[in-house]
């Protein structure tokens, strides 16, 4: 399904964002790109379509937080859609536990089966929107927690705390237009505090990582 070219681009990119990759990695990651891409024709998962485009807006995008998720045991993907970037991180990252939440049925229905057609057995799914309430949402606690579905700012960080315990390692993938040393500075209780700047390959567009760990309220405190 793709061409020599697309996959030289996923070597290539992971590569650059610092996600080189293992024997037999980069086809489980195009795997499943053909999965999300085969099913997006009956359920809306993705805008993008062109295979050079979904590997760097979604395959690279996802690897390249995967020095951010390193060292964390589990991980939540809080509105994980198609799988991004939980499944692609799940791929590279085998021995973390991953926890992916997602409030539409029919994608949570894709999640699953993506995870059992490419053996992923440190990857789980549930269909639940998740409001800070982990416990009434039968949502267990992971020690980060991601997103590429909320928009990066104050709100997601106030969200994710919830969700986290151990390190409570919160990872935001920032845009252009968000200055991820701002965004940090506005944002108190953040500890840890490590920014990550890097470039999509072919297009060039600019992203940030920003990692926190966050700290609990007094009535999460006493209950951790």
């Amino acid at each position: 399904m793709f061409s020599d070219e697309v996959i030289q681009l996923l070597d290539s990119g992971a590569a650059s964002v610092g996600a080189a990759l293992l024997p037999g990695q980069a086809d489980r990651l195009l795997r499943f790109l053909e999965l999300l891409l085969t099913w997006n024709r009956k359920i809306n998962l993705t805008s993008i379509t062109d295979p050079a485009e979904a590997v760097e807006h979604h395959l690279i995008d996802a690897l390249a937080t995967a020095p951010s998720v390193a060292g964390l045991r589990s991980v939540m993907d809080i509105g994980s859609g198609g799988g991004i970037p939980g499944i692609p991180l799940a791929i590279v990252h085998p021995e973390q536990q991953w926890v992916l939440v997602e409030t539409v049925g029919k994608k949570v229905g894709f999640l699953k089966a993506a995870a059992g057609a490419l053996g992923l057995k440190n990857v789980r799914a549930f269909q639940v929107r998740a409001e800070g309430h982990p416990a009434k949402e039968a949502l267990p606690l992971c020690e980060g927690a991601i997103s590429r579905a909320f928009r990066a700012g104050p709100e997601w960080f106030e969200l994710a705390r919830h969700y986290v315990t151990g390190p409570r390692a919160v990872i935001a993938m920032l845009g252009a237009g968000t200055d991820a040393g701002e965004l940090a500075a506005g944002i108190p209780g953040l500890l840890d505090i490590r920014i990550r700047d890097y470039r999509l390959p072919a297009s060039q567009i600019a992203r940030q990582i920003l990692r926190a760990s966050v700290s609990p309220d007094a009535q999460e405190a006493a209950s951790l």
